[in-house]
Formats: C-alpha cells, structure tokens, sequence
C-alpha cells in the first residue's frame, strides 16, 4: 500500500464554497469521493448546500445510504465505513481520519478567519504526520492572487 496522503487547503476565505468548488474538480477527474460530517444533520446541511453551490452547475452527490449511492461519485455520511473505499475523503469533522487501506488521500479545509479551526487543524497535522500519512498544503489565498 502506498503511504497516504493527508492534503491541508488553509487561507480558505469560505469553507463551504471550498468544498463545494474542490469537490466538482474531484468529479471531473472522475474520482470517487466522500465527505465524512460530525452527524446525520450535519451530512443533510452538506447534501443541502451541493445542491445550491455553484449555483449554474452541479455536483453529483448522495448520502451514502441513499438508493443511488453505487452509481454516484460524491457520498456523504458520518461513518467513516459507509464512504468506503474512496480516492478522496473530505474530512468535515474536528477529528484526524484513520488510516485505511481503502482510502487514499484526505483533504482538510482551514478557513483563515477561524481561529479555533486553525489550530484544531494544526493538531490533526501532527497527529496524521504521526500516523504515518504524508502531509501537503495548498495556501488558497496565494491560488486567489494566481501565485503557485
């Protein structure tokens, strides 16, 4: 197995639109992805907001439970073995994702404006560099301005 991948966008001035605009690019790559919440209400607030943003597009999604889940790329839930196996995992939660054998890379999102979600983050960092997965970071704000 290769080493898995924990991918940390920080500077992120709106978290949701992140998520939103980073899992539509995940779907034209034809990736399968999950997006792993705290709670059952918290997966309907993200199934909720895929269908308003972006709001001239869409990105195929579906709590994992749902009838339609084998056929759609983008699975939502709060069990981490509901989302199983995945290319991509948002992790949506306060909490480091295990490693798995069935998952290949983790991506967090760290909006700039949020201090105790900045430093929760930087926790998670160690704690997946301690589990063994390889750690990068994208600084979204520089993306904005077009830096690399």
């Amino acid at each position: 197995m290769s080493q898995p991948v924990a991918s940390f966008y920080f500077n992120v001035a709106n978290r949701e639109q992140a998520l939103c605009q980073l899992l539509g690019k995940a779907v034209k790559r034809k990736l399968a992805i999950g997006v792993m919440t705290e709670s059952e209400t918290a997966s309907r607030v993200i199934d909720r907001l895929l269908w308003e943003i972006p709001p001239t597009g869409f990105v195929p999604h579906c709590l994992a439970e749902d009838a339609c889940a084998a056929d759609t790329p983008a699975l939502i839930d709060h069990r981490l073995d509901k989302l199983l196996p995945r290319d991509v995992l948002f992790n949506w939660t306060a909490r480091m994702v295990p490693i798995d054998p069935r998952l290949q890379r983790v991506i967090e999102i760290v909006a700039h404006d949020d201090e105790p979600g900045r430093q929760a983050a930087r926790q998670r960092v160690a704690q997946y560099k301690q589990a063994g997965y390889e750690v990068e970071y994208t600084d979204m704000a520089k993306l904005a301005q077009g830096g690399a």
